[in-house]
């Protein structure tokens, strides 16, 4: 057999349909028809917060009313950057001349000028319209007159719930699914509906790294398939001890996800058991990303309940992968999804991909997204657009895990 050289081979470019996020980029006008998470409630304090999503860079701050502005970072007067304002009840004011600008961008005071040619001279700083909900902060970067509602899906919705509090989490500081970061938003993304990696990276590779039913056992039943709101696999399989478990994992359009329970060893038979985090593969630009959740957090006499582990990894139980800093040896040894993400290289090129009968998940989500941005492209709402608030509750996700004795299985089929 004759080796295919690699002499003389181009590298094609990557799918700048899908992989970039700059503003009139395909992909980054879908992403800017929805409100997008950008900062946890409880990092506005005091002090501004610099953001940067979308490839836009941004200052999110909280007057000393409680009011909450998202406003473009370099100052409107001399480009100065707003991250290093002072926060004040009618704003921030900017460091350098002290022009304050309220929360909706207008410049309502310029120290060095008289109140009147304030007025007249009608300064703006451009921004964008922000919500609080669940925790977090999140923005709307779209066209002002396409504004959509923020979609309550179930698991972000209070009312759905008996006894929970919802908790604004960051991914990869709270608890994490891997700490990948610098990469393009759309190969981890993708990650979450590619169960055949936790069969592999996670178990045959770097050895069982979750403890639980997910990976250990014999070889599951993967089945793919569309939902009303996006992509999900499910994942069924006969254990050890009696029980059959079965697992789904979901994409919402355009990049939120649910991930069942990676710690249930399915000793106990519990009928879907809801996923209670839904999460936010956000991008920075088209080569690092941010995750960031909502988690319903079960709740004892009100307080949130101390003993509770969320499904995905916390710091209290993290994985050695999950670490950014390990010797380079170690990381080739017990590789994690940060290596096998970050590995595709930063923005993965799908020209040069060989996709199998076990990408199919791949291949569906990359079919939902492409829709999706061929209709904004046609001038329609693409997929998971809300703006109807008789039917902004509760919208109904599709992932959980169940759990129920074999026996009960094969009385049910049969």
């Amino acid at each position: 057999m004759t080796m295919q050289s690699a002499y003389g081979q181009e590298i094609p470019k990557e799918n700048v349909e899908l992989t970039h996020v700059g503003p009139g980029t395909p992909m980054g006008e879908l992403m800017r028809r929805y409100w997008q998470p950008i900062c946890l409630s409880d990092e506005l304090a005091n002090l501004p917060k610099r953001v940067r999503i979308l490839c836009e860079d941004l200052v999110v701050f909280r007057d000393l009313r409680g009011n909450v502005g998202c406003l473009t970072l370099h100052c409107a007067h001399r480009g100065t950057s707003l991250e290093y304002g002072r926060v004040e009840a009618e704003g921030i004011r900017c460091c350098f001349h002290g022009w304050v600008y309220n929360t909706q961008g207008k410049c309502v005071e310029m120290p060095c000028e008289s109140p009147e040619f304030v007025e007249k001279m009608d300064v703006h700083q451009p921004g964008y319209p922000v919500q609080e909900h669940g925790g977090l902060v999140f923005v709307y970067m779209g066209p002002p007159e396409q504004q959509p509602l923020l979609p309550l899906y179930d698991i972000m919705d209070p009312d759905y719930w008996d006894n929970a509090q919802l908790k604004g989490m960051r991914l990869w500081e709270d608890h994490s699914i891997g700490f990948v970061r610098d990469c393009n938003w759309l190969q981890h993304y993708e990650n979450v509906v590619d169960p055949y990696h936790l069969l592999i990276l996670h178990n045959m590779i770097s050895g069982d790294q979750f403890g639980s039913a997910v990976t250990s056992g014999d070889w599951p039943d993967i089945q793919f398939e569309d939902t009303p709101i996006g992509v999900r696999y499910r994942s069924a399989r006969d254990l050890p001890n009696g029980n059959h478990i079965v697992r789904y994992t979901e994409c919402i359009l355009p990049n939120l996800f649910m991930v069942a329970n990676i710690h249930e060893k399915g000793e106990i038979p519990k009928e879907k058991d809801k996923c209670r985090e839904i999460s936010w593969c956000v991008p920075v630009d088209d080569e690092q990303i941010y995750g960031i959740s909502i988690v319903a957090w079960p709740t004892e006499n009100g307080e949130p309940d101390p003993n509770w582990k969320a499904g995905v990894d916390t710091l209290t139980d993290i994985r050695p992968g999950n670490l950014r800093e390990r010797p380079y040896e170690e990381k080739q040894r017990w590789p994690d999804d940060m290596e096998a993400q970050e590995g595709q290289r930063t923005i993965a090129v799908h020209d040069l991909e060989n996709l199998a009968l076990a990408d199919r998940g791949i291949v569906l989500l990359r079919r939902a997204l492409r829709k999706a941005v061929r209709d904004v492209q046609a001038g329609k709402d693409p997929q998971n657009i809300v703006r109807d608030p008789a039917l902004n509750h509760a919208i109904e996700t599709n992932g959980w895990t169940s759990v129920m004795p074999i026996k009960e299985r094969m009385e049910a089929v049969s």
